[in-house]
């Protein structure tokens, strides 16, 4: 890729630092700008639970739930141990004959799946797909390696704006419980926090639906 092309990548995928935004920003820019590659999705797999994050098509999805329902496929190897996984032709393909099978049915004849940097428990995998037999040559596989690196620096900032929108929504909505248990039973703030953390506590239910639930109107015990 020439560094113009690389500028672009990044451009398109730092557009907007929504983490789902981000991801399906990861496989249409993985069509316009990997060789060979027709179309895309992304897994993500966050401690044993796998998900299709987005797709460019529906053909994609298909082979993709293909993956799940036979329990076999290169990006589910990927996810458990490899780091790329080839499929030159998946009429001849013998590591997932039935999901190979499945797959040139859908007019799916080569593949490239390759891991994106994240860590445990939150991991992810690019599956390219094309309708071309060996559609990824060894320039296209250099380029996905490339392409890959620059997604996963995407996705990583993406998660962690994400992360710090979430708890700020999560502290602004516990001070305005708070803010209502002060108000309703004349509590001081620390006793008022008190009040959200034992009631989360006793009804084993995450602080910040508790805070929703005051701020929704439901009565909490004070004592």
């Amino acid at each position: 890729m020439k560094d113009a092309d690389l500028a672009h990548i990044v451009e398109q995928l730092s557009t907007e630092p929504d983490e789902s935004y981000t991801l399906q920003q990861v496989v249409d820019q993985a069509v316009a700008n990997v060789p060979g590659c027709d179309m895309c999705s992304v897994f993500v797999r966050v401690g044993k639970t796998v998900q299709v994050a987005a797709t460019t098509d529906p053909r994609a999805r298909a082979v993709d739930d293909l993956q799940f329902d036979l329990d076999e496929g290169p990006c589910l190897s990927v996810l458990k141990e490899h780091e790329i996984a080839s499929v030159p032709d998946t009429e001849a393909d013998q590591r997932w004959p039935r999901w190979s099978s499945g797959a040139a049915e859908q007019g799916v004849r080569s593949s490239l799946s390759v891991r994106l940097a994240i860590e445990e428990p939150y991991l992810a995998c690019l599956n390219m797909y094309s309708s071309r037999v060996e559609g990824f040559d060894d320039d296209a596989l250099e380029e996905s390696v490339v392409y890959a690196r620059l997604a996963s620096v995407a996705l990583l900032q993406a998660r962690e704006i994400s992360g710090l929108r979430s708890a700020l929504g999560n502290r602004l909505l516990i001070g305005a419980a708070q803010g209502i248990l002060m108000e309703r039973y004349g509590l001081t703030m620390g006793r008022a926090f008190e009040v959200l953390r034992r009631h989360s506590n006793e009804t084993n239910t995450k602080l910040h639906d508790v805070a929703q639930g005051v701020v929704d109107g439901i009565t909490l015990r004070q004592s």
